[in-house]
């Protein structure tokens, strides 16, 4: 029988004829075949191609992934020769809800296989926090220095920081996973609200920064691989105006100008995935945000979810945010997108959605039909009685009765009852105190009249006056051993502790003084209170003034006392000869906003 010799010439695959008709230099298949010239010569051969080698085999707590396992999207990286893949099982048994998703990285060079992410049990046993889904692939993978980013159209728009170990599974049956789905999220949580102030008078400032700025403020979230949240939203301004004083030769309201130095602002620290907070301000005349603080919470000692006070004042060089900050109300990232790529220093998405229906919880549309009425308050200012008591200290070397040491102020109704302690009332308490005696050594001079004016606002309703009294704020704003300054930097603090200590005189004769207190050296003014009253007391700290080895305590009683509550903490009205239209914004937990709704006008 003739030997039939055939030759791959033509290199063409050709599965249309029969192979009984093929034309020599053609072939109908081939597995494992290339075409093309061979090292070190030109001349085109037909040669093996090497065919697929396992390199690694996936497991999990000793436990390789099942059959159906699958690659849902895949990235390589060639300039560290590294590939990365998104690996979904649906049938992994050892998990609680028989799911397992994980992003996988390989390294050519080193053959290093690397679990950057394994995620397993979101908290539900339902679900795992990547929730990946074998019908929805991974359609847009970018790197961006050392922060891969990806999209399925199924999730938000998520990324990982390659270099970044994130926590393991715990331990089994559950396999909770060590992290949130927060904290892939490309899009930040910004502060929900704005911070809250309150404008008070710092003794010993030199300049006065608020005199006439009208300044708001506002705060924003540090977040690891150095990114920033939205900036919250601004709060009103800390300008508390004199009384009204027409100047007939300016024509000007010369009432105008701020009767407070500084502010206490108020912020929250935000979840565990913050990392740090900058406290911001702006000036009503220009549109550019000034960084007031960088806060770190590590190093502070801040806790989740807590809210904290900051002293504002004029101390300080403050650095600029870039102009186009003041826009950036929220991150613009869109509920989920098909693609995604990049585009010179942008990360742009494409067939997104983004937006929300305007339903209510039962799935109907809003009914934009709302109303504004006129709502105006009487301005109420009350006297509030007022008396002193005697204050048991045993500061210094022998334990001390002084009397009138503890102000006492009522919080009572001319028949009896409690006053509206509702959010914004304020009270004013303004006395002066004098010295009274001297334990240890004794100076050659005594403190002289020295005025105090203590002023509180309310933050929120208050059933009475023991739980004014023993509330958060109120303590803080009088005083605690954490918050107040020591004696000789109280003039830069902001509690009524601090204002004493910084009002009392430096020296007495050769004497200066060091540290206050009540029982301790260290101690804020002690308030004074019991549920069945309606009455707070406040009992005076006393000094320790000190002569070399001397040592010498100044007591103090007050000598005149006036309490007053008002309502209102500041007098805010609307212009009257303008006319104005309400609306409503509706926001999600990223601030992310709609536009202005405001209901149709009906003609008159």
């Amino acid at each position: 029988m003739a030997n039939i010799q055939r030759n791959f010439i033509a290199g063409r695959m050709n599965k249309s004829l029969d192979e009984r008709l093929l034309p020599n230099g053609e072939y109908i298949d081939a597995l494992n075949v290339r075409l093309g010239s061979t090292e070190g010569s030109e001349v085109g051969s037909v040669e093996n191609s090497k065919g697929n080698t396992i390199l690694t085999t996936l497991i999990f707590d000793s436990t390789e992934l099942s059959n159906n396992a699958r690659c849902i999207g895949a990235f390589e990286d060639g300039a560290n020769e590294t590939i990365y893949w998104f690996v979904h099982d649906p049938s992994f048994t050892a998990s609680p809800n028989n799911k397992l998703d994980l992003i996988v990285s390989y390294n050519t060079t080193s053959a290093n296989t690397l679990y950057n992410v394994v995620s397993i049990n979101d908290g539900t046993n339902l679900n795992t926090t990547l929730n990946f889904s074998p019908y929805n692939l991974i359609t847009g993978v970018n790197l961006i220095d050392d922060l891969l980013f990806f999209t399925d159209n199924y999730n938000p728009p998520r990324y990982i920081n390659i270099n970044r170990s994130y926590v393991a599974p715990g331990a089994s049956p559950l396999y909770y996973d060590g992290f949130s789905s927060d904290s892939l999220l490309v899009i930040k949580r910004p502060p929900i609200e704005a911070p809250t102030i309150q404008t008070l008078n710092l003794q010993g400032q030199q300049d006065d920064f608020l005199e006439e700025r009208f300044i708001s403020f506002a705060y924003r979230y540090k977040y690891n691989d150095n990114q920033y949240s939205a900036t919250s939203q601004f709060s009103e301004e800390a300008f508390t105006p004199s009384s009204f004083n027409f100047s007939y030769n300016s024509y000007l309201n010369e009432g105008m100008k701020n009767t407070k130095n500084a502010a206490i602002i108020t912020f929250n620290t935000g979840s565990s995935l913050v990392e740090g907070i900058q406290l911001l301000f702006k000036e009503s005349t220009t549109s550019t945000i000034k960084v007031i603080e960088s806060l770190n919470k590590s190093t502070l000692g801040y806790s989740d979810n807590t809210d904290y006070t900051y002293t504002f004042d004029d101390r300080k060089i403050f650095t600029l945010l870039p102009e186009s900050e003041i826009l950036r109300l929220y991150d613009n990232v869109p509920k989920i997108a098909k693609a995604q790529t990049v585009m010179g220093n942008r990360l742009v998405y494409g067939n997104y959605k983004e937006g929300y229906d305007l339903k209510d919880k039962f799935k109907q549309d809003l009914r934009l039909e709302f109303f504004s009425n006129l709502n105006s308050t009487v301005i109420a200012t009350s006297d509030l009685l007022d008396s002193t008591a005697p204050g048991f200290y045993s500061i210094g070397p022998t334990a001390s009765t002084i009397s009138n040491s503890i102000v006492y102020f009522d919080l009572s109704t001319e028949n009896g009852t409690t006053l509206e302690l509702t959010a914004g009332s304020s009270i004013t308490l303004d006395f002066t105190i004098v010295h009274s005696q001297f334990t240890g050594t004794t100076p050659s001079a005594t403190t002289s009249n020295v005025d105090i004016i203590f002023e509180y606002s309310l933050p929120t309703y208050f059933p009475n006056a023991y739980s004014l009294a023993t509330s958060t704020d109120f303590i803080e704003k009088v005083g605690t051993i954490a918050n107040i300054q020591t004696v000789t930097d109280s003039c830069n603090g902001a509690t009524l502790t601090d204002q004493v200590n910084c009002a009392l005189p430096s020296t007495l004769g050769t004497y200066t003084k060091t540290a206050s207190g009540i029982s301790n050296t260290g101690e804020p003014i002690a308030i004074i209170s019991s549920p069945a009253s309606n009455t707070i007391g406040l009992q005076l700290i006393a000094m320790n003034y000190v002569d070399g080895v001397s040592n010498s305590y100044e007591f103090y009683e007050v000598i005149s006392a006036a309490a007053t509550f008002r309502n209102t903490d500041t007098a805010r009205s609307l212009h009257s000869n303008r006319g104005y239209e309400a609306g409503i914004v509706y926001m999600d937990d990223f601030n992310r906003s709609s536009t202005a709704l405001v209901s149709p006008r009906v003609p008159s």
